[in-house]
């Protein structure tokens, strides 16, 4: 399988699918210890990686791990290993950019509110209606795509614009009544 056919989050379920079924084919015990196996091999494979990225720096500076990053499955596993060179908040800012011009007039009500304790990312959505499951949709989907380390999107409402007053013309004064 060429690296252009892997699905990273396609893999990332797979995995918990097969740890799921040890767990309930083994026991706890045995979930548990394969659990362990995936944590000691991912940092395993963050040392190595890690090592690589200073490698390339040593030899090449930031410009070739600026390359390594814009491959979506290299960005992923550089994120995952907390060694992508774009600070997450400047990836999130991009990601929320590429959803508004995804969804054009749609998409101007979106802003960045932040990252929560849980590696939520919180965005907060201006008006409503039957397309925002699609707005949703968007801005998840540039999120994963450029952050795939977040644990997730949570929506917030933008808080209410001001009171509309409406200033029209007095009804005329009755004269003579």
């Amino acid at each position: 399988m060429a690296s252009t056919d892997l699905d990273p989050q396609g893999l990332a379920e797979r995995i918990e699918q097969l740890l799921d079924g040890i767990t309930a084919d083994g026991g706890p015990a045995l979930g548990h210890a394969a659990e362990e196996l995936v944590r000691v091999l991912m940092r395993f494979y963050g040392a190595g990686l890690e090592q690589v990225v200073a490698i390339v720096r040593a030899g090449a500076g930031d410009t070739v791990v600026h390359r390594m990053a814009a491959d979506p499955l290299v960005a992923g596993l550089l994120a995952l290993h907390d060694l992508h060179p774009v600070p997450v908040g400047q990836r999130l800012g991009h990601a929320l950019d590429a959803a508004r011009r995804k969804l054009g007039p749609h998409g101007t009500g979106l802003t960045l509110a932040g990252i929560d304790d849980e590696g939520q990312v919180h965005v907060t959505v201006a008006g409503g209606g039957c397309g925002m499951d699609t707005v949703k949709d968007v801005v998840a989907a540039s999120i994963g795509e450029l952050a795939p380390e977040v644990a997730g999107v949570v929506y917030d409402a933008a808080p209410p614009g001001p009171a509309l007053l409406q200033i029209g013309v007095r009804p005329p004064e009755r004269v003579g009544m």
